[in-house]
Order: C-alpha cells, then structure tokens, then sequence
C-alpha cells in the first residue's frame, strides 16, 4: 500500500538541501520502504520551487492517486516504466469515474512535472522526450513558451478561465454587504484585497498594526500618498500591497465594528480567549481565518452573484490591472514593448516569471483597460460605504419615520422625541 507521511519539527534535510529543519514536507512509503524520488521530488517542491506546504500537500494526494492506480495494475508496473499508454489509461479512467476533465488535467500535470524533475536528476534517462533529435520515447514532451507539457492532456485543460470584469466586481462587493450583516464588510474587503493582487496567503498576513488611525488616514488623503503594506509571497518573496486612504477607511471601520464585535462575543464564550494579531476574524469564533475558508466563502458569494470563476479569478482581474498600468505608449509614441510591461509587471505582483503574465497583457490589449485602477477602486470604496450605511440605517428601529420627518419638514420635533423614546427603551430592554 502506498502512502506519504508528513514530516514534523524534528525533521533535518541534509545534503544538498543543508542541515535545515523542515515541517509539512510529504514523505513516500511502499511495502519497501521510502520512495526516495518521489520524496526527494516534493522536497524539491517544498524549498526550492513553491515554498507552499499547501501546494505540495497537494501535489502530494495527486501523485498517491496515479501511483495507487499503477499499484492496482499489478508489481510489473512501478513509476519507472510507466509510458504514454499508461498515462492516458490513467486519463480516460478518471473521465470515465465521472471526474472533471479539468481536475484530471491538474493531476497529470504534476505527474509529467515529477517525471520532468526526474529526467532531469537522472532517476531516469532518456524516458521523457526533452531532447532535441527524432528517437521515440516511452512519455511524449511538447515544448511551449512556458515550457514542457505532456502533449495529451484532456482538452478542456487549456480552455481560458473566465476573469471578471469591473461590473461583475461591483456585484461582489454588493453581494457581500447584501448578505451579511456580521461579516459583510469583511468579505468585501477581501474581495478588495484580492483586487490588489494579493494571494490567499499574502491576505491573511495583514494584521490589525497594518491598519493606521483615523488621524493617519486622514492625513493621507490630504497628502494623496498610497498606503503600503508589507507581506511575503511566494518563494519568500518580499512584496508591498498598495491601498487608499480610502480604503484603510473602510478596513478602520471593520476593526472598529464587526471585528470588534467578533472579539466580544469571543471573549463572552471563552475566558481564556486571546485575541489574534491577524486582521480578518470569523465572526463565529474570533479565530484568524484560514486560506480554506477564504476560497469556500468568496466563491460561494460569487456563485450567488452570478459572476463566473471562483475567488482566485478576482486576482486573475487585478493582475490585468497592474500589466494595463505599466502599459501604453513611450516618449516617441511607439507601444511599449511588452517585455519591458511584464518584467515591471511582475516585479509588482511578485511574480518571479514575468511571461506567466503574458496572458493578462493579451487580455488588457484587447480590451483597452487604461491605468485607472485609483478612480476605480475610489468608486468602490464610496459604494461600499453607501451599502454599509444603507445596512446600518435599516436596522435602526423606528428611524424611518424620523427620516421621513426631517425630509419633509413636518413634526420633526415629535419624531424626534418618540424615536428617541423608543430607543431609549430598547436599550433599558437590553
């Protein structure tokens, strides 16, 4: 049976990897013992490629699935001499299980990238087709710009996945308020901090510390300055998401009222609660959210809004973005060219591959986008607030009655007493 245990604390790389304490790194095991490439594959992963136990975690349950497959097929086929025939065994059977093309075509990617990894370190030779002559191999390679792939992946693989657009992320944004009253501004924001290109991860960084005081924002947006806020992105990589003051409003305001009362009630239920630095709480247990339920709660409210794609795709817009504002013309009136645009590009978004972002730049072209992501995202803040105020006003008891008197100038001195009566009332209740 084959199987992969996660490394702890105590576990020390050695090597060629340096004496260096690693946790969450999957180990590999058979009936044999450790399965030293596939182990060694996912060390790789760990240090030297992603720097994301999550995403080799992944990687991890998606080459069990494949070598659990080969194992059913009996001990004559062991990863070593699996071929292209095996591949697509493998392809057509997960279909045929009901499975979703797109989520086969994710597993035998990572397949051909461990087989890639091992061509590559020598655990095989001359088995994948990397090489520049016209002999068969026993597992096909097809280049492209962005590299290797197994040239027989399911078809829908390469179908474009959908980026919302400024309208479909207004509806967001109204959504989130609209559906909750405890945590609807908090789900906005993180929709507002996806569109600054941050990651899962990168969000959950943002402490409560980040966010100045009223007396800063303030002066701030007296001074036009953007606020900057330090996180690290993948292979620990330093990076700065940007905001307005505007925005650092709205994320005051979330501390001050439903993160506030998230703590509360925390603390109501548990006497040895301690409140996290993190910024964004659930409202439920004034936990720090994880990355998990970020992706669980933004693309339920997308499906909900009827925008298409899940909450990564909100990033997939903002990264259309930042490429249209470093795009347009140079002194002389000529397009810029678009590896100057991507390098810069990527430098902002903390991409260490500035082609991975060519796509955005074919999109942003096509479109138009021009750099205005500040008037956008101004607007979106101010309908934010609208909504916010809308939500806070309705459920004011009796307020509506007084609104009603002070538009038309009649008997507001009556209205104001009786809601100040009732109100008085309701808080003696409580």
């Amino acid at each position: 049976m084959i199987v992969y245990k996660t490394t702890d604390d105590d576990c020390i790389l050695q090597g060629a990897f340096s004496k260096t304490s690693f946790k969450g790194i999957p180990v590999f095991f058979d009936n044999n013992g450790v399965i030293e490439s596939v182990s060694n594959y996912l060390i790789f992963k760990s240090i030297k490629d992603t720097d994301q136990v999550t995403s080799v975690t992944t990687y991890a349950d998606q080459l069990q699935t494949f070598l659990r497959f080969l194992e059913e097929k009996g001990s004559k086929i062991t990863w070593p001499n699996v071929t292209d025939s095996h591949l697509t065994e493998f392809r057509d059977t997960k279909i045929k299980e009901g499975n979703k093309e797109g989520y086969v075509g994710s597993i035998l990617r990572t397949i051909f990238d461990f087989y890639l990894w091992a061509e590559r370190n020598k655990y095989i030779r001359h088995h994948v087709a990397i090489y520049k002559d016209n002999k068969q191999y026993a597992i096909s390679a097809k280049k492209t710009k962005h590299g290797w792939t197994w040239p027989y992946l399911p078809s829908s693989i390469s179908k474009a996945r959908p980026t919302p657009t400024n309208d479909d992320i207004e509806k967001l944004h109204v959504k989130a308020i609209e559906e909750s009253e405890t945590v609807g501004l908090r789900d906005s924001l993180l929709f507002s901090i996806y569109e600054r290109s941050a990651r899962r991860m990168e969000a959950l960084q943002i402490k409560v510390s980040d966010v100045p005081d009223w007396d800063v924002i303030e002066e701030y947006q007296n001074e036009n300055k953007i606020f900057s806020v330090e996180v690290i992105g993948k292979r620990k990589i330093e990076r700065d998401l940007e905001f307005l003051p505007e925005t650092m409003e709205l994320l005051r305001e979330y501390i001050e009222n439903e993160r506030e009362d998230a703590v509360r009630a925390a603390k109501k239920r548990d006497k040895l609660y301690r409140e996290p630095d993190a910024l964004f709480l659930a409202a439920t247990t004034g936990k720090a959210l994880n990355q998990q339920y970020i992706s669980r709660r933004l693309s339920g409210l997308m499906k909900k809004a009827g925008v298409a794609g899940t909450g990564h795709r909100v990033r997939a817009k903002a990264l259309t973005d930042i490429v249209a504002a470093f795009d347009g013309f140079d002194e002389r009136g000529q397009p810029k060219s678009a590896q100057d645009v991507l390098i810069r590009a990527a430098e902002k978004a903390g991409h260490s591959n500035p082609q991975s972002l060519r796509s955005y730049l074919a999109l942003s072209r096509s479109e138009g986008l021009a750099a205005k992501l500040n008037s956008v995202e101004l607007l979106r803040d101010l309908e934010v607030k609208v909504e916010t105020r809308k939500r806070q006003i309705a459920g004011i008891d009796g307020a509506s009655d007084l609104f009603k008197a002070i538009s038309n100038d009649v008997d507001v001195e009556d209205a104001l007493l009786k809601f100040l009566q009732a109100y008085i009332a309701k808080d003696v209740e409580n």
